[in-house]
């Protein structure tokens, strides 16, 4: 019965899931070089990988997290890859493959595990549709690491087992350190009922908030202060629009940049960092009253809305943003045609590189959120952990891949590890994708930033280890002039001295100025049929009203089908989720 429940979740669920192999589909791709382990706390566990010969298992009296197997273990997997992976790694690491590689080598070697792949596909669709039939086969890998929906049709189908015990059991105070660093939020969706089955693929959240990013030579120019209120930014982009930096006699600044097809994404032009400022939060689940309330349907959307069509109306917003994604829209601030814009951290990677690229004396800098309220602005998070571990429950070494999660996090950011091997080498900067297993440290970018921070308030950098002095590496050699230097101006425009990415970041975290999504299970049974139809019919609603083409009122007419259609549903069920683990 359980295979024929599965088999029908799985025909009637969506397929839009993204995940790649053991790690998070999330922007942290963009800034894979930015962790911190030289204010690590060190690993309790005395024992190397290589110098243990005992066969752990879970009924060993004393449980060692590095024991090596005496006979050795294999253990079964399945992954996804993609064209990063095979470019900025592989082909730099001649003769290695996903199959056969020094990560691969490193498990066997310290801990007697052989990995083996029963399969490998490209790109995130092609993986979950595969591991969709896997399911409902049952025909499932030793350990597969898949999304809160998955995970749940997994427990359901009883076809995994608990986990709680034996990361108990076997984890490092380090391990456990690192992946409690966000609380007990990224273990819940593995939860149900109480038992703990996925362990959490953890990823950092705060590295997902949008920030302000402003060029700070137009500012310069017009001697304008940074805004920190809504009413000093129309200022600001009223002045930008009229200035005519570029001298050619027409009016075509872009105000405010926007992308239209992803406006509550974290690119070029999304405006999550708008709408925060004006206390709404479109996108994430916020409590109100003891209640879980879905944030893109509260009145506080609304005020902003009507903020963002005066704006258009004003002809500060393109009037093809609807039509444009991230890319696109980011083209305008490339060319020097915008000075103003939210998004994440790593935006000087990408466009504002290309700016300065195109004109060396153009400065962007990012900046904690303004307010509309008369109260700071509260940034909105996305949980940064969407995978999670899940073990087949025929496999009988489920320590083993909790070994497997301390070497990993040991090797990266531990007092014993060697982060600029196993991580970030200058020649292979994902190289750490090609590990099976990829359990991050969530708070390492923003540690990251700190130490180099303290460095430099010292006068001293030579001190820094692991990512913190890959980092700054990099910093240096854009401080250098060198035109390879050059290239790496938008690293030190997320990791440099106030204003960067990240002084701004901390400065709203050491504030508590970060809300992290309070829906963090997996997606409930109404959500997965309609809230993707939801959410189209919210962009829409967004669209039309920023334009003009919907008077502001439709906002309510919007609310009350939204309900209608199942917003109603998905809230109930939300809050039974959320009493569950009060």
């Amino acid at each position: 019965m359980k295979k024929k429940k599965l088999l029908s979740i799985l025909l009637s669920a969506a397929l839009a899931f993204s995940l790649t192999a053991c790690g998070n589909s999330n922007n942290e791709a963009q800034t894979s070089n930015s962790a911190s382990s030289s204010t690590s706390t060190p690993t309790t566990a005395s024992k190397d990988a290589s110098s243990s010969d005992a066969d752990a298992s879970t009924d060993t009296a004393e449980a060692d997290p590095f024991g090596k197997y005496a006979d050795p273990l294999e253990i079964h997997f399945v992954r996804a890859t993609d064209d990063t992976i095979e470019t900025n790694v592989l082909a730099n690491l001649p003769g290695q493959t996903l199959e056969d590689n020094f990560w691969l080598d490193t498990y066997e070697d310290e801990l007697g595990i052989k990995i083996v792949y029963d399969w490998i596909v490209k790109g995130d669709d092609e993986f979950n549709q595969k591991m969709n039939v896997s399911m409902a086969s049952e025909e499932l890998p030793d350990v597969m690491c898949v999304t809160a929906t998955q995970m749940m049709q997994l427990i359901d189908a009883g076809l995994v087992q608990e986990m709680g015990p034996v990361f108990e059991q076997y984890a490092t105070d380090f391990t456990k350190e690192v992946m409690n660093q966000e609380g007990d939020s990224p273990f819940l969706a593995g939860q149900k009922d109480g038992v703990q089955y996925g362990l959490p693929v953890t990823g950092g959240s705060v590295d997902s908030v949008d920030l302000m990013w402003i060029r700070t030579d137009w500012l310069e120019k017009l001697n304008l202060e940074v805004p920190t209120t809504m009413d000093e930014v129309l200022t600001m982009v009223d002045q930008f629009v009229n200035a005519d930096f570029d001298g050619n006699g027409a009016k075509d600044t872009v105000g405010i940049g926007v992308a239209g097809t992803s406006m509550l994404g974290g690119g070029f032009g999304g405006l999550r960092g708008f709408f925060n400022a004006y206390g709404a939060y479109p996108g994430i689940w916020v409590e109100k009253d003891g209640q879980l309330a879905y944030g893109a349907i509260q009145p506080e959307c609304k005020t902003a809305l009507a903020a963002l069509h005066d704006m258009y109306e004003k002809g500060y917003i393109d009037t093809e943003f609807g039509v444009k994604d991230s890319t696109k829209a980011g083209e305008a601030a490339a060319a020097g045609k915008c000075g103003f814009t939210f998004g994440q951290q790593w935006l000087s990677l990408t466009p504002f590189q290309s700016c300065k690229d195109n004109d060396p004396d153009s400065q962007w800098s990012a900046y904690p959120l303004p307010s509309a309220t008369g109260e700071p602005a509260v940034a909105q998070a996305d949980l940064g952990t969407n995978r999670w571990i899940a073990v087949n429950k025929n496999f009988e070494h489920p320590e083993a891949v909790v070994k497997m999660i301390n070497l990993f996090i040991e090797k990266c950011w531990g007092e014993t590890g060697d982060n600029g091997k196993y991580y970030a080498p200058p020649e292979a900067e994902g190289v750490w994708k090609l590990s099976p297993i990829q359990c991050s440290m969530p708070h390492k970018n923003l540690q990251a930033y700190l130490d180099i921070e303290a460095a430099r308030q010292s006068g001293d950098t030579s001190s820094l280890t692991g990512e913190a002095k890959s980092i700054q590496d990099k910093l240096d050699s854009y401080y250098s002039g060198s035109d390879e230097g050059f290239a790496l101006w938008g690293w030190e425009r997320i990791y440099g001295p106030d204003p960067s990415s990240y002084s701004s970041i901390n400065a709203m975290s050491e504030d508590n100025r970060i809300m992290i999504n309070k829906f963090v299970g997996a997606p409930t049974e109404t959500m997965t049929e309609k809230l993707s139809t939801l959410e189209t019919m919210r962009d829409e609603v967004y669209t039309k009203i920023i334009i003009g083409e919907a008077s502001i009122d439709e906002f309510d007419t919007f609310v009350e089908d939204f309900n209608k259609l199942g917003g109603s549903d998905m809230t109930a069920e939300v809050n039974e989720w959320y009493s569950s683990v009060k």
